[in-house]
């Protein structure tokens, strides 16, 4: 994912999936090439291209929802059902968040909560990238449609694994690609939160603070855009 500017969203290719060197931010290997080209072959193992299909479908969704511009109510999306009532853009990881916490207390089918994990994942890489060190979705643990495992370094310099079910997010474990938890901290690893942003404030005490520092160099940037543009035009009069 490329940044559009300082402190902004970045851009999230429609085709962005795990496995993408863009979204992993770690060194492709042979392996990872053989799979994408298997992939594109559609001669790939069936559960790679059920996967692969549920990521993708995700990803374009999110791409669509992130497209529209914000009104009142949001813009109404044609999406698979399996995806339930978050249709109003711009998608936010806390409602979908909360789509998906609802759908686990109310015992949905598996087959009804396909790519809603994965929704979840790429929404919350994507709010998240500019107010951590970095966030990627794990390549090495394993990955369903009922289980995903993300990757998150905090302002603090602290590596964690966050595991993300129907249930909720959870901390894992104290290090990158790992789901080895610290024995000595059973009840940070045995809480769920609700949302992504709930994990961090609990793991990250710099997270709002660096939120805040990038949400006002943005303001300023946006004021002096709007300055110049004034002035231009009173120019131009």
């Amino acid at each position: 994912m490329e940044k559009a500017e300082s402190c902004g969203c970045q851009k999230l290719s429609a085709t962005t999936i795990p496995n993408e060197r863009s979204l992993s931010r770690t060194p492709l290997s042979a392996g990872v090439h053989a799979n994408a080209l298997a992939d594109s072959l559609g001669v790939s193992p069936m559960y790679r291209q059920v996967d692969s299909a549920r990521w993708n479908s995700a990803a374009q969704l999110y791409q669509s929802s992130r497209a529209q511009s914000p009104t009142p109510g949001g813009v109404r999306l044609q999406i698979p059902s399996s995806y339930g009532s978050v249709a109003s853009t711009p998608m936010a990881s806390e409602d979908i968040a909360a789509m998906n916490r609802k759908r686990f207390l109310e015992n949905a089918e598996a087959t009804e909560n396909e790519g809603c994990l994965e929704l979840e994942a790429i929404a919350a890489v994507h709010e998240l990238s500019n107010n951590v060190l970095s966030i990627y979705v794990s390549e090495i643990l394993p990955r369903t449609a009922d289980l995903i495992f993300v990757n998150v370094k905090t302002v603090e310099d602290q590596a964690f694994t966050l595991e993300l079910t129907m249930k909720g997010w959870r901390v894992a474990s104290t290090h990158s690609d790992s789901m080895n938890g610290d024995y000595m901290n059973v009840a940070l690893h045995t809480k769920y939160f609700d949302n992504i942003k709930h994990v961090m404030n609990e793991i990250s005490p710099g997270h709002n603070k660096k939120f805040e520092e990038c949400l006002c160099r943005r303001l300023e940037l946006l004021q002096k855009r709007k300055s110049l543009e004034e002035n231009e035009q009173g120019i131009q009069t």
